[in-house]
């Protein structure tokens, strides 16, 4: 707006001019600077004090005025971080226009030591001849403590949207979610990895035969439909030939349709069929070896758990051995009973590896002579210990020494020993009165070594070679044997030429003067190195065994027939609370929480590596808590079985938020189609009450002036008067075409059959193909409820429409079926039908979309089904609610 002519213009007073004039006046200043409602000061830009401070300032700082008058402004301002640790004054901001600074916020500490946000700005002005700038502080401690809040507030609220967006995702499993129809309504980031797709957008309200090859999903089409039958959960293992896989599916039925819960299974059925193969490899060894392989039990009376067909050695089968698990020990020479049994109650004890010889009579009543090696296991599994070891019918043999020993008494002495010795290892003598130890050859170069002379060599110099944490017992044994005669007979390592250590077999007998003087000894050597390693290697595979059984993610337990807790891994224990000496020995049904049944009796039944039935338990942990898991039992043997517990707390969590969305997308569909519904109502009264209305008057009104004036009207006006009318007349019908198309005629007085036939009759008048209708006897004045009449209208309206549009077709049946509980409409075209891909609809098209959710909202259902002879079928089935 501009300024009347005759005001002069004003003059604008530039801020220096107005700081002067203020300046110029010591009083006015005065008064502005002390009344001033915020704190305010005069601070000397060279030395930094405070000249003077304002009412304001003394109030809120807490200072008097003259403690104000002797402050620093290094005292009462809070320097930066930065330039605190460095020790600076912060640098003088740059001046604005007018000598004006720009404003900058800082922390200021009171005289109660409380610190306060400000916001400070300040100008350079001319005191007394000082240079000094003006301080205003503005104080915003509660808009920065505000803004802190709310900062923190949306960084929380990112959290917790993240940990939303990512719990499903989180899941172990791929778990996606199919309606009745079988379309995909959910997919959670592994389920689109699992079913190979970039994004769940590619298969959300897809048809999932259409998406995967039906002839090569038989086993999952099954499990889906029995779950829908019979709504309850299928658990099941199947083969997917396409991608050559195996999956694990867990179907989980709802009154909507179906949640699954799917894993890649194919790496552990890989390994169950090596298992298989390994087990048949050993089984087959175990038949064609000569020598008899046994398992027995460690406890008395050691019982035969296994023996292998070698067993006919003996003139048994093995179902003769076996139907007798004394006949060991029934089948022992009385001489070697005792030893034998001797040897299992004391070396194995102590977990010593065992090597004894002994007699056992066959089928015809002979002495058979076995060398046994055997050694003892603790399985990983916590059952008892057994002894498992092969048997070498060595009859021949001792014969042979037999009758060797009797022919060759005369050489009773060293040559005898060292005969025998040479037949098993490296030979070795010493002279104990020259101390000169003489060993074989092959001993030396086995070792990697030249041989040595014995007159080169001592026994000081072996010693030497021998590993220190065996050297000791060396020694024992050499002393017990010259002492007290018991045999030597030892294993020790012995240092190569390349500074490895070998494992060695050291037997040996020494010769006495009639003085009971140890004169000579002589032995043999054998390289147990491989057998050593073997051993190492068996031993580092028990423990990878049982390493792995206690790392498992999942809990497992082991339970005997009588629903025992036998053993436990920690992830178990770490479930249920429980230290292991207090969960071991405990009743399976102390940890559970609704008394369901333990292990299904079956389960014990089954054969090993069979998996029991699926089941769901709630367990209560030590400190009380409930914690529902998923429990998968398999049988060892038929004494014991394993039960693998897995947690899903967060899995019921995810189904239940699944549930609760599709519910609420239900309910919100079914409001969207009564809004709709309610919308077109009043939208048909209004056109009917108001348009409608107003423009049959206007014609009416129009076509009588016509009358009344008559020829009095000029000619040109008569002729707009006309034209008028005409165009009057042409609205009435538009608007009436309009309300036929949101309120069927009919429907509402005479209900869906003659609604129908109305909307035939009037379709029959365009060009096109027939249109029939067919009405079961006694279903004319049939009437159901008014929402489930107007969506079966809707829906065989749009189905005749996309029928006359696409279908090429000649005829097209519109069949209404049922009875009072019941209602059934098809709409049958015989036209060129239509494809697979399309029967769910065409993308940015809703009309198929729309006759769905129509069928959904009333409880009904709506498919698209291409005819056998050619056309298409669109078919909507509706039945009233039980009681």
């Amino acid at each position: 707006m501009s300024a009347p002519k005759d005001c002069p213009t004003p003059r604008r007073t530039e801020p220096s001019a107005i700081r002067a004039a203020v300046w110029s006046d010591e009083q006015g200043y005065r008064l502005l600077f002390d009344a001033h409602p915020q704190p305010m000061w005069v601070l000397e830009q060279t030395s930094k004090r405070i000249l003077a401070a304002n009412a304001a300032a003394v109030a809120r700082y807490g200072y008097s005025h003259e403690e104000f008058l002797q402050l620093n402004i290094r005292d009462i301002r809070l320097a930066p971080q930065s330039q605190s640790q460095a020790g600076e004054e912060p640098e003088r901001e740059p001046v604005g226009i007018g000598g004006q600074r720009s404003t900058k916020r800082e922390q200021h500490r009171l005289k109660d030591g409380s610190l306060i946000d400000v916001d400070v700005s300040f100008s350079d002005l001319d005191y007394e001849g000082r240079a000094v700038s003006l301080v205003v502080a503005n104080e915003v401690t509660a808009h920065v403590a505000l803004q802190r809040h709310v900062e923190h507030a949306l960084r929380e609220m990112g959290t917790a949207r993240e940990l939303l967006d990512h719990v499903i995702n989180r899941v172990g499993d791929a778990i996606f979610a199919l309606d009745r129809e079988m379309r995909f309504t959910y997919l959670n980031a592994p389920a689109v990895s699992l079913l190979q797709r970039d994004r769940a957008e590619q298969l959300i309200g897809r048809y999932i035969w259409d998406e995967y090859e039906l002839e090569q999903a038989q086993a999952f089409h099954q499990a889906y439909d029995r779950a829908l039958r019979s709504q309850q959960a299928q658990v099941f293992e199947a083969f997917y030939a396409p991608w050559n896989k195996w999956f694990e599916g867990r179907v989980f039925p709802s009154p909507e349709g179906i949640s699954i819960f799917c894993n890649d299974i194919t790496e552990r059925k890989a390994f169950e069929r090596r298992l298989l193969d390994r087990e048949r490899d050993f089984r087959l060894l175990a038949e064609q070896t000569p020598a008899m392989i046994y398992r027995a039990s460690l406890e008395p009376p050691y019982r035969t758990l296994y023996v292998s067909p070698s067993i006919r050695i003996l003139g048994y089968t093995v179902s003769e051995w076996m139907a007798d698990p004394l006949m060991w020990t029934k089948a022992l020479h009385p001489d070697d009973c005792e030893r034998a049994v001797a040897a299992l109650s004391d070396e194995y004890v102590d977990g010593i590896d065992h090597q004894i010889q002994y007699r056992l009579r066959d089928a015809q009543g002979n002495w058979r002579h076995f060398r046994d090696r055997s050694c003892r296991i603790d399985p990983a599994d916590g059952s008892p210990a057994y002894v498992q070891g092969i048997a070498l019918d060595v009859t021949d043999l001792v014969e042979s020494e037999q009758a060797l020993r009797e022919s060759e008494a005369s050489l009773r002495r060293s040559e005898q020993r060292y005969r025998l010795a040479a037949a098993s290892g490296q030979v070795w003598d010493w002279d104990m009165l020259s101390d000169r130890l003489s060993f074989s050859d092959d001993f030396w170069r086995q070792l990697g070594f030249e041989p040595f002379s014995a007159l080169d060599y001592r026994s000081s110099r072996l010693a030497a070679m021998i590993h220190p944490e065996d050297l000791v017992r060396h020694h024992h044994a050499m002393h017990r044997h010259l002492k007290n005669r018991e045999p030597f007979d030892l294993e020790i390592r012995i240092c190569d030429a390349w500074g490895e250590w070998r494992w060695m077999h050291v037997r040996g007998l020494a010769e006495w003067s009639d003085a009971g003087r140890a004169v000579y000894m002589a032995g043999t050597t054998v390289d147990i190195t491989p057998r050593k390693r073997a051993e190492a290697a068996l031993r580092e595979s028990e423990a990878y065994r049982r390493r792995l059984f206690e790392q498992l993610a999942d809990g497992v337990l082991l339970i005997d027939s009588g629903n025992r807790i036998l053993d436990a891994n920690p992830q178990a224990m770490t479930m249920l609370g429980y230290a292991s000496e207090s969960l071991l020995n405990l009743p399976l049904q102390a940890l559970l929480a609704d008394q369901q049944s333990t292990v299904p009796p079956d389960t014990l039944k089954t054969q090993p590596f069979d998996t029991g039935p699926l089941a769901e338990w709630n367990v209560v942990r030590r400190d009380g808590t409930v914690v529902p898991v998923e429990v998968s039992t398999r049988a060892l043997d038929s004494t014991r079985c394993i039960a693998v517990l897995r947690d899903i707390t967060d899995r019921r969590a995810a189904q239940t938020a699944l549930i609760t969305h599709q519910f609420e997308l239900s309910e919100l569909n079914q409001r969207l189609m009564q809004q709709e519904r309610i919308t077109t109502q009043r939208l048909a009264q209004a056109l009917h009450d108001n348009l409608g209305q107003s423009l049959a008057v206007a014609r009416l009104n129009l076509d009588t002036l016509l009358i009344m004036a008559g020829e009095t009207l000029p000619p040109v006006l008569a002729e707009q008067c006309q034209h008028l009318s005409g165009v009057l007349a042409q609205a009435v019908r538009d608007v009436r075409k309009v309300l036929a198309d949101l309120r069927p005629p009919l429907l509402e007085e005479q209900g869906l059959a003659a609604a129908l036939d109305n909307e035939i009759r009037g379709a029959l008048s365009a060009s096109g193909p027939d249109v029939l209708l067919e009405v079961v006897d006694g279903l004319y004045r049939q009437r159901w409820p008014s929402d489930v009449e107007y969506s079966a209208f809707m829906v065989a309206r749009e189905a005749v429409a996309n029928a006359r549009l696409h279908a090429h077709a000649s005829l097209i049946r519109v069949v209404l079926e049922g009875d009072a509980n019941r209602l059934n409409v098809h709409v049958v075209d015989d036209g060129v039908g239509i494809a697979p891909n399309m029967q769910l609809g065409r993308p940015g098209h809703l009309g198929i979309v729309g006759m769905r959710e129509r069928a959904i909202s009333i409880g009904a259902r709506c498919s698209i089904t291409a005819e056998t002879g050619g056309g298409t079928r669109v078919s909507l089935s509706w039945k009233a609610p039980g009681p």
